[in-house]
């Protein structure tokens, strides 16, 4: 009978404990939605991973928020380009945040927890040079 007792004081302590610790891991589960393939660099371990269309890949730290870049593959290529930077603000309430490529793409609810920087296209040199901008053709009158 004193085993018993002892038992159920135990089983209520660790129940107890349980409530008390908030130990809330800051992991993100990353679902490419996307047409392409897309490469995840994440700035914490300083990995690369790549998820194929409509997969999905788990990664974080317990102890950081996540912070990584998205590539995009470009369509009959094998080029990435970097679309977005990710850097994770808050974590998540079951310590497991949901993020589709969509809802980066878009702007919607699940992004809350992130500040989202859209990557600026590279401009070629090229347009830049003096030689290639458009200029008046002088010997057809402008023409």
């Amino acid at each position: 009978m004193a085993s018993r007792h002892k038992i159920v004081v135990i089983m209520v302590m660790l129940y107890g404990a349980s409530i008390a610790i908030d130990a809330v891991a800051c992991m993100t589960t990353f679902v490419n939605d996307s047409p392409c393939k897309i490469a995840i660099f994440n700035k914490n371990d300083k990995t690369f991973m790549f998820i194929p269309k409509n997969g999905k890949r788990r990664f974080g730290s317990q102890h950081k928020h996540a912070y990584f870049a998205l590539y995009t593959q470009q369509t009959k290529t094998q080029v990435f380009t970097r679309e977005y930077v990710c850097k994770q603000r808050d974590c998540g309430n079951n310590g497991n945040v949901l993020l589709k490529f969509s809802d980066i793409k878009d702007t919607t609810d699940a992004t809350e927890l992130f500040v989202i920087t859209k990557n600026k296209p590279h401009s070629s040199m090229v347009h830049t040079l003096p030689m290639i901008q458009k200029q008046p053709c002088h010997s057809c009158n402008g023409m």
